[in-house]
């Protein structure tokens, strides 16, 4: 076969899916035509501060980056994401031969759930994500990027299991 038509293949394949209807996000209910995310709140026991916009925007990255709907205003979305920041702690880790503390971690596990306006009320059960980070204390830039991770993390599977393709929807519990 020669190199112009061997170009070609992945072209010719990635039209052939694009018009069976394949897309690489995930799904969501026929009748949701946006997803929205609402600003994240914090449960009373979480005493670090601002984790809540970092866990807005981690998610809303995360729902444009699976989910084959339009992000939009959650006060116009079908979908809208809620989400609480439910446990933040950092913890002691690695010591050199003088005690000194030179890497350390932070656990962040947060909650989601789908609420559907055309429903009005939430799809399924809220779901919680949590994850380790760790850190060398060798720069103090290290902790917040560490933070970030977690919260990318923790975004994604939120988003991930949410969406599920294969998790049975509110509506269709009553539609059998």
């Amino acid at each position: 076969m020669s190199l112009a038509r061997l170009a070609l293949v992945p072209v010719l394949a990635a039209a052939c899916l694009a018009a069976c209807g394949w897309h690489a996000g995930l799904g969501a209910p026929a009748s949701a035509r946006s997803v929205g995310v609402e600003a994240a709140t914090r449960d009373g026991h979480v005493l670090e501060r601002g984790l809540e916009p970092q866990l807005t925007d981690a998610l809303s990255q995360a729902v444009e980056d699976w989910v084959d709907l339009p992000l939009v205003s959650p006060s116009k979305a079908d979908l809208v994401v809620r989400s609480k920041v439910l446990e933040f702690r950092r913890r002691g880790g690695v010591r050199n031969r003088d005690n000194e503390l030179i890497e350390t971690a932070v656990f962040i596990r947060a909650s989601a759930e789908l609420y559907d306006r055309g429903l009005g009320r939430t799809r399924g059960s809220a779901e919680q994500a949590q994850e380790w980070s760790g850190f060398a204390l060798d720069d103090p830039a290290n902790e917040d990027a560490a933070r970030l991770r977690a919260l990318r993390q923790v975004a994604v599977a939120l988003v991930l299991e949410l969406f599920e393709p294969n998790a049975p929807q509110a509506s269709e519990a009553g539609a059998h």
